[in-house]
């Protein structure tokens, strides 16, 4: 399968507004400018290939190569160069990229032990690209013992690039890197609020900083500012169990207000329920958390939605901290930052802590787990679903809403909305809860769509070798080129002809094309919820030529069952809705959608709990 790697990103560390904004004006270096630019990244590239040649260690090579990529994104859009900055900027990067390369032939990775500010890299599962990240490890660290790890993610950056990240990374100052942990600054992808490979990204630098560094998962912190704070409310909530504490200051946490959206259709308005952190409000909970905003400042309303939808469930012992920062707009008030500083340090000696208690919210298997309990399938998605109780010994007492099955770690029995069922394991059938048998069936984590929901891991466009439709093609060259611009990834393509069961068991597929020009979709159209010949689309009752349509979809692959299978679609919002707010990005046409050739929607919907379109 051939990987077109994508070049990595960069981030600002100011904490910027969300507003859509103009594109910013762009400079053009000189061509004494690019030239010198130019040379030095074929310098770097030279010496990354004797590297890699030389089988150097991967991870160190990912953080001398992720420079030449910096590089390389920079001169494919140079409207980049922002300002003359960003040639100063990019010489910085390629620098450091040059004496790193040197540093690891000679056999030594300095970067590797130095404390203070750096940047790393490590290779994302998502698409083979590159993603950089920033550490700071302050001065007296050894790694003979496990320290705190605060996450932090950045606010929205209208000239957020990897060579700026990457540039500003060992430019801290030594007296700003706190001295009693490390912090993981993450790069997400550019702009997106932490959603979809967003999201991953900070799973995946997180375990890239705990291969390398001694951190303490029990004292692990996320904190975040504006575009920060929404990812931080949406990545704490919808993950409760994996922090110490989380600090989100002026992000959004609703999409329909914030962002004006009105009159959606049902299958955009219901998976909101994944998208919109205040549906999880309740899971606050599982974590203490503080929120913040400027009483001056419109994206208080963030918080506040949290702190009123937790006032209105009447939750008891809740660990939250709301604070508003006086005569203050769009920044922390350095009393707040105090107040909220104090609020997570006095929680470090103890730790996180495993509860035997829960309470858990979630709408979607793909947020299912809460310390030692796992929704594995819901009656229904996007409906709000719920499982409270306690764990006692080998058994638990818990009450449920919407779980078609569940598991319990720890346990030999449990008792289930009044039920005494023996196992850890426990699905409902007939209306009682008995122990659950065989593998998990229908929508279940990680495989219960929407169609966005491919683009969390590893994922293959797969291209037709027939004569495809036009439309196809269209959103395929589409999807080409709005990932690496927004997402900073090439999409990793592969020909009809080439792909095997196996490539197909590691990675979703993403077909385009029809039964008859792409041959994997022609070998398993028989086999999918929708049925597509020749002659038409057949959605549930509803029929569609298929001479003037094309069928968008996702579901389980039939010939690799835990991967998803993806027709005609990367993404379901592009570049207008990357270009605006962080909130536009909202799964747009659920799991399923017929489109004419001018590739209008005219008829769209989600499937049930077993992948079945309504009647």
């Amino acid at each position: 399968m051939t990987l077109r790697l994508a070049l990595p990103l960069a981030v600002t560390a100011s904490l910027l507004c969300q507003a859509p904004r103009p594109n910013p004006p762009a400079y053009k270096p000189t061509d004494t400018e690019l030239n010198t630019i130019r040379t030095k990244r074929t310098a770097l590239e030279g010496r990354v290939s004797k590297l890699r040649a030389a089988r150097a260690d991967a991870a160190l090579l990912a953080d001398v190569e992720v420079y030449q990529k910096a590089i390389d994104w920079l001169l494919r859009y140079p409207e980049e160069f922002y300002n003359k900055t960003y040639v100063t900027h990019a010489n910085t990067v390629l620098d450091r990229g040059l004496a790193r390369a040197a540093d690891l032939e000679a056999g030594r990775s300095p970067w590797a032990k130095q404390t203070g500010r750096a940047g790393r890299a490590y290779r994302s599962a998502v698409d083979g690209s590159l993603q950089p990240y920033g550490v700071s490890v302050p001065a007296g660290y050894d790694g003979s013992k496990p320290v705190r790890l605060d996450v932090v993610l950045h606010g929205r950056g209208a000239t957020l690039s990897e060579v700026s990240f990457l540039a500003q990374q060992e430019s801290i100052k030594p007296d700003a890197i706190p001295s009693d942990r490390i912090e993981l600054h993450v790069f997400g992808r550019t702009n997106n609020a932490y959603r979809w490979s967003g999201e991953t990204d900070v799973f995946e630098a997180i375990e890239s900083v705990r291969s390398r560094y001694k951190v303490d998962g029990d004292r692990t912190v996320l904190r975040g500012f504006s575009m920060g704070g929404a990812g931080t409310w949406h990545i704490g909530l919808h993950y409760p169990d994996r922090w110490l504490a989380i600090e989100a200051g002026a992000g959004f946490t609703e999409t329909k207000t914030y962002a004006k959206q009105t009159n959606l259709p049902p299958y955009a308005e219901r998976p909101l329920r994944i998208y919109d952190a205040v549906e999880y409000a309740h899971n606050a909970v599982n974590v203490p958390a503080v929120g913040y905003g400027g009483d001056k400042d419109p994206q208080l309303r963030a918080s506040e939605n949290i702190r009123e939808r937790l006032g209105q469930e009447n939750l008891t012992n809740l660990r939250t901290l709301f604070l508003i920062g006086p005569d203050t707009e769009h920044r922390w008030h350095p009393d707040s930052k105090k107040q909220s500083d104090a609020f997570i340090d006095r929680l470090v000696p103890a730790g996180r802590q495993i509860p035997d208690k829960i309470s858990f919210v979630t709408y979607t298997t793909r947020y299912n787990r809460c310390f030692w309990i796992t929704v594995d399938a819901l009656d229904r998605h996007y409906e709000r679903t719920e499982v409270a109780g306690k764990r006692s010994g080998r058994t638990a007492t818990l009450s449920t809403k919407n779980v078609a099955r569940l598991t319990v770690e720890g346990v030999d029995s449990a008792e289930l909305d009044g039920q005494t069922v023996k196992g850890s394991s426990f699905e409902r059938r007939g209306g009682k809860w008995v122990p659950a048998r065989g593998p998990v069936r229908g929508k279940r984590h990680g495989l219960q769509g929407p169609i966005d929901d491919a683009f969390l891991s590893a994922f293959a466009v797969v291209e037709p070798s027939g004569q495809a439709p036009q439309a196809a093609v269209d959103r395929m060259r589409q999807f080409a080129a709005d990932y690496p611009k927004w997402l900073r990834g090439d999409v990793p393509t592969v020909r009809d002809t080439a792909v095997t069961r196996e490539q197909a068991a590691a990675r979703h597929l993403v077909l385009f094309g029809d039964p008859s020009s792409n041959r994997v979709l022609g070998r398993i159209a028989a086999k999918l919820p929708v049925r597509w010949d020749k002659s038409k689309i057949q959605v549930g009752a509803r029929s569609f030529d298929a001479a003037s349509h094309i069928l968008v979809m996702i579901c389980p692959n039939p010939e690799a069952p835990d991967r998803y299978v993806v027709l005609n679609s990367g993404h379901t919002f592009g570049e207008v809705e990357f270009r605006g707010t962080n909130a536009l990005l909202f799964p747009r046409l659920g799991d399923y959608a017929v489109l004419d050739r001018s590739g209008a929607v005219v008829h769209a919907g989600l499937f049930d709990e077993n992948w079945k379109a309504a009647e």
